[in-house]
C-alpha cells in the first residue's frame, strides 16, 4: 500500500480528530474522509486507531518540536533572559497556526491531550525535548526558582500558548478594542512570562 494512502489517512484524521471525540470516532469514518477504499488500510499502516493518532501528531508537531529546539540551542546561556524561552515555546506554534489546516493541527493536539491517559502519554513524550532544554534554560536564568515549580510552569506555559493560539478570534467578541494580533501576542507573552517569574511565597499547607 502506497506512502499516498498513508498521508492521506493522516490528513483526514488530523481534520476529523479536531472536530470530533478521538474515543468514539469511528476507522469507518476516517477511511471515507480519507477517500481511502481498502478497509484495512489504517490497520496495514499504524496497526490501530491509536497509532494513526501517534503518526498524526508526529506529522503536526515535528515542525514544532524541530523549530523549538533550534531557538532554545540559540540561547546563549550566559544571555539568557525568561522573554528567549517563552518566544521559542512561542512563535514556533503561531508558525503553525497559520499554515494550511493550522487550526486543525493545533485543535487537534488539544483534543489528544483531552483524549485520556493514552493521548497524554503520545503528548508528553513528544513535548518532553523541549521542556527539558526550556526548564534548564529558565533554572539559568531564575537560579532562586523551585525546579518542580519551573517545570510546572513550562507545562503550564505550553496549555496556555495552545488553548489561546487555538482559540484565535474570541477576542473579536471580548469586551477589549484590542484586535490587531502582534499586539495580543505581546500581552500573550507579557501573560505567560509574570507567571513564569511570580514566585509563591504563601504557604498553602
Amino acid at each position: 500500500m502506497s506512502n499516498q494512502t498513508k498521508e492521506k489517512l493522516i490528513e483526514a484524521a488530523i481534520v476529523l480528530f479536531s472536530q470530533n471525540n478521538i474515543e468514539t470516532l469511528s476507522v469507518q469514518k476516517i477511511n471515507e474522509t480519507a477517500k481511502v477504499a481498502n478497509k484495512s488500510a489504517l490497520y496495514y499502516h499504524f496497526k490501530s486507531k491509536w497509532g494513526l493518532v501517534e503518526a498524526a501528531l508526529d506529522h503536526v508537531m515535528t515542525p514544532y518540536v524541530t523549530d523549538s529546539l533550534a531557538l532554545l540551542n540559540a540561547i546563549q546561556p550566559e544571555q539568557i533572559q525568561v522573554s528567549d524561552v517563552v518566544d521559542a515555546l512561542m512563535k514556533p506554534m503561531v508558525k503553525i497556526l497559520l499554515q494550511e489546516n493550522g487550526i486543525h493541527y493545533l485543535k487537534f493536539f488539544s483534543k489528544t491531550i483531552s483524549a485520556g491517559d493514552e493521548g497524554r502519554i503520545i503528548v508528553v513524550k513528544t513535548l518532553v525535548p523541549i521542556s527539558d532544554k526550556a526548564v534548564n534554560l529558565l533554572q539559568l536564568a531564575l537560579p532562586d526558582a523551585e525546579p518542580d515549580a519551573i517545570a510546572l510552569k513550562v507545562l503550564f506555559t505550553f496549555n496556555t500558548i495552545l488553548n489561546v493560539v487555538s482559540d484565535i478570534g474570541l477576542e473579536h467578541f471580548w469586551p477589549t478594542n484590542v484586535k490587531d494580533h502582534k499586539l495580543l501576542g505581546k500581552y500573550l507573552k507579557d501573560y505567560i512570562e509574570g507567571g513564569i517569574r511570580f514566585k509563591v511565597n504563601q504557604s498553602y499547607d
